[in-house]
């Protein structure tokens, strides 16, 4: 998948020698020299400085390196997406988890499929919590992640998935530990007149509805609109004075807020993601899941 020269340029730039790039990589030193000065060669550039004491990255040898090790990445990384790819009637399902959407509830979903004797393997997969990071995961199911779970996104944001509900957890509030309402274990819409409100930007019904309801019931209320959910938002309604309009399922996410629950039982749906082309492990992992949730709703 790429020029195997690069392995012993990125060797000799970690370990600063060509006799430990080669001991590393299980070549001779001559070996590994005539890769490296080759490719100089070739190139044209001069990547290291020789001397008596090993050898030293050139600024271009620098750049060189790092574009070098995204090279390597990236072609690894396409072997391992195309050798998934293959082996779609695998029995690995592979669930994105972050800290912003908490993983909690699919962790015991997936607790309750096992019991129940689901004949499939389940992996945990690293997500970042950036709303960038869920859309790339979501266009690109099947590569490194299959199932997502989260509460419902915009409209727009679901045209390339499928999604099924295995949850419908309460719309509430976040407020900093020392704010007024942090003790209040729950509160009247109309107990906030006069705060001000971090609302996500319009186009989520659920979130949409809680916020006219506020609109409606309680006085002088100030928005503030962010884009999109991240811990930066977290952070300000920590360090400030502001209400965040946030969501039960994320109690505990930030250590210096309180959650507070509304008397107006809104609620957001709690959804698995998955591909509109699933794999059959995919698939299976799904249609197990909502058999467990109706199950539950008998």
């Amino acid at each position: 998948m790429y020029d195997k020269r690069l392995d012993a340029l990125i060797a000799t730039a970690d370990l600063g020698s060509f006799s430990r790039a080669a001991k590393a990589l299980g070549y001779t030193i001559p070996a590994l020299s005539k890769q490296v000065n080759g490719l100089e060669q070739e190139l044209g550039i001069t990547v290291f400085e020789r001397s008596n004491k090993g050898v030293e990255l050139t600024p271009a040898g620098r750049m060189l390196v790092e574009d070098a090790r995204d090279i390597v990445e990236r072609c690894n990384r396409a072997v391992k997406r195309a050798t998934w790819s293959q082996n779609q009637e695998s029995d690995i399902v592979r669930v994105g988890i972050s800290l912003y959407h908490t993983g909690q509830p699919v962790l015991k979903l997936c607790q309750d499929l096992y019991m129940k004797g689901l004949d499939l393997r389940i992996q945990f997969v690293p997500v970042a919590d950036t709303h960038e990071s869920y859309l790339y995961t979501i266009k690109h199911f099947g590569d490194e992640v299959d199932v997502l779970p989260s509460t419902r996104l915009p409209t727009e944001d679901e045209r390339d998935c499928n999604l099924t509900i295995i949850g419908n957890p309460f719309i509430c509030l976040n407020v900093a530990l020392d704010d007024e309402l942090a003790n209040r274990g729950t509160v009247d819409v109309e107990e906030l007149e006069g705060r001000s409100i971090l609302v996500p930007k319009r186009g989520n019904a659920y979130t949409d509805s809680a916020r006219d309801e506020i609109t409606e019931k309680a006085r002088g209320v100030e928005f503030i609109e962010f884009p999109y959910y991240d811990m930066t938002i977290f952070d300000r309604c920590a360090m400030g004075n502001e209400v965040l309009l946030s969501k039960e399922i994320w109690r505990g996410i930030h250590p210096l807020l309180a959650t507070v629950s509304v008397r107006w039982g809104k609620t957001i749906p709690y959804c698995l993601y998955y591909s509109k082309n699933p794999t059959p492990a995919t698939q299976k992992f799904i249609e197990a899941a909502q058999q467990l949730m109706d199950e539950g709703a008998d």
